[in-house]
């Protein structure tokens, strides 16, 4: 099978997650900080409702480029495992009131199981193919 077309497949699975989350961002951001186990505040769902504006585009790009060349798919794999990555990372040094929520660990989970599935696909997609 072609790592490509994985690679598409795993990116509108991504664009759908990130556009559901950016939904509950912009639309509920103090329950989703709850969920997190942050502090309410003002500030903490202005910034979690701009978060949610980006993955708006964040999402759209997603679901756009996967449908680009091998280089353009590769490549948009490449910016999310980073981006997904840093996600990942910051999730873990979350710094919330409530410690580890079960939505935090499953947050946690789906970025490194999408952050994984980028890594493990482009070491098959660069190991043999140039």
């Amino acid at each position: 099978m072609d790592e490509v077309r994985i690679i598409r497949g795993v990116l509108a699975a991504g664009a759908l997650v990130f556009a559901v989350s950016a939904i509950a961002l912009l639309v509920a951001p103090g329950w989703f900080g709850e969920l997190l186990g942050l502090r309410p505040s003002v500030e903490g769902e202005w910034a979690l409702r701009m978060l949610g504006a980006a993955l708006v585009a964040l999402s759209g790009q997603m679901w756009l480029v996967r449908r680009g060349d091998r280089a353009a798919v590769r490549g948009a794999a490449a910016v999310m495992l980073l981006g997904g990555g840093l996600m990942t990372l910051l999730t873990v040094f979350l710094p919330a009131d409530d410690g580890w929520t079960l939505f935090r660990w499953l947050y946690l989970l789906f970025g490194s199981t999408f952050m994984i599935a980028y890594a493990g696909l482009l070491y098959w997609a660069l190991r043999d193919k140039p």
